[in-house]
């Protein structure tokens, strides 16, 4: 939180794990070249493993209020002090075949930080 802090940015929590192909999609995406650079400009990303049976790191998703039981990969933004700014309830990232390129980049756009003075 201490470098999101130095550089402005915010920190986007990804819950999954190396099982799930959702994740590795949405993790691929975050490195084209339309939305790569939205995210080294406002956000630092951190991958946060449930574990090969979903049962790990419960208590930081808990604590995030993120809801693993609706499904993988599941996100929180939060301010560099911490702060929840948004949290996923309904699995919105679950699912690549619902979520395209341009729900990526509403999303990021959306919550990134407020602009810099």
């Amino acid at each position: 939180m201490l470098k999101a802090g130095k550089e402005q940015k915010r920190v986007i929590l990804v819950f999954g794990g190396n099982w799930c192909i959702d994740c590795h999609v949405l993790d691929a995406s975050f490195r084209t070249k339309d939305v790569a650079p939205i995210v080294a400009a406002n956000y630092l990303v951190v991958h946060v493993s449930i574990g090969d049976e979903g049962n790990e790191n419960l208590d930081v998703a808990k604590k995030y209020d993120v809801p693993i039981d609706k499904g993988v990969p599941a996100l929180a933004v939060l301010d560099p002090d911490g702060t929840v700014v948004y949290s996923q309830k309904n699995g919105e990232f679950e699912s690549t075949v619902t979520i395209g390129p341009e729900d990526v980049t509403q999303f990021l756009e959306k919550w990134k930080p407020a602009a810099k003075n």
